[in-house]
């Protein structure tokens, strides 16, 4: 009997032990070597890893292959093992086909956008001060990018490129007129990409601005809703201890400051794809940029 009940015991272990160690964050791999849009991002995500891991063992944060986003999305909603983690902004499409934590990982800041331009354009862009106005640029996108309905929505003309260091390439050559990037990617790009293309500047007085919480998804699957939850009570307590904010500021106070947000003209288009579970009424979780 003592026999049978350590035998018992050691496979109780065995199982917990095997559950611990399939906590595997595989997220996805930057897209090429000058792609640092989630350097932040994974920081906050393996801090909140790192404080639950008393109550949920330790985890493995290894990059997948190199995925476009089109093919993050469908590795995700297959369940596949090659990718079980992926930040994307969020839509009435993905909540129904996959798990989200529903805390916007850069506060919205993402959905401040200015932008990428070649330097002739700006004397354009200097009397622009309205949505109208602004209609008549064209706008550059990544194929996939999550953006393209809002900017559609709005009367925009988006062309597409399947390869992120395309973009930069394709405005510089005139293909379109600007570039909207997020506060969080802009002056890590432009610093990337204005010595092959030294015509590259950062317009100087618009901010572009629609909702755009971008959330850590997970599969639509046991082993998914368990490692969402880890996430997202890691999430939690990071921000009522300051520890988020604490990151935010490391990251993006001086980018703010930067770029002036608060002098610029802001153009605000709404965003049609918005599921109703978006939490708006959590004050805490938004950049505001009368801040």
């Amino acid at each position: 009997m003592n026999l049978l009940r350590i035998i018992s015991a050691s496979a109780i272990l065995l199982v917990c032990s095997q559950s611990f160690a399939d906590m595997r964050f595989v997220y996805h791999a930057p897209e090429s070597s000058s792609d640092h849009r989630y350097k932040y991002h994974w920081e906050i995500l393996k801090t909140a890893l790192d404080l639950t891991t008393k109550k949920f063992g330790p985890y493995s944060f290894v990059p997948s292959e190199v995925f476009s986003e089109n093919q993050q999305l469908a590795e995700m909603k297959k369940s596949s093992p090659k990718l079980t983690v992926m930040i994307r902004e969020t839509n009435k499409v993905y909540e129904s086909e996959l798990t989200s934590v529903k805390i916007p990982i850069d506060k919205n800041l993402i959905g401040y956008r200015v932008f990428l331009i070649e330097k002739k354009t700006q004397k354009e862009l200097n009397n622009v001060n309205s949505l109208k106005q602004l209609l008549t640029f064209s706008i550059g996108q990544g194929t996939g990018w999550g953006d393209i309905s809002i900017l559609k929505n709005a009367g925009f003309n988006v062309l597409t490129e399947d390869k992120y260091n395309d973009l930069f390439k394709s405005l510089s050559g005139g293909k379109f007129k600007i570039f909207p990037r997020g506060v969080v990617e802009v002056l890590e790009e432009y610093r990337q990409f204005k010595g092959k293309y030294p015509n590259l500047m950062i317009e100087k007085n618009l901010l572009l601005y629609y909702p755009l919480p971008t959330y850590f998804w997970f599969h639509n699957s046991p082993d998914g809703l368990l490692m969402a939850r880890r996430v997202e009570e890691g999430l939690r307590f990071m921000i009522k201890t300051g520890a988020y904010r604490k990151i935010f500021d490391k990251h993006y106070s001086k980018v703010i400051r930067e770029l002036d947000l608060k002098d610029r003209t802001m153009i605000e288009i709404s965003n049609p794809d918005l599921p109703n579970s978006v939490p708006f009424d959590r004050k805490e979780l938004w950049y505001d940029s009368a801040e």
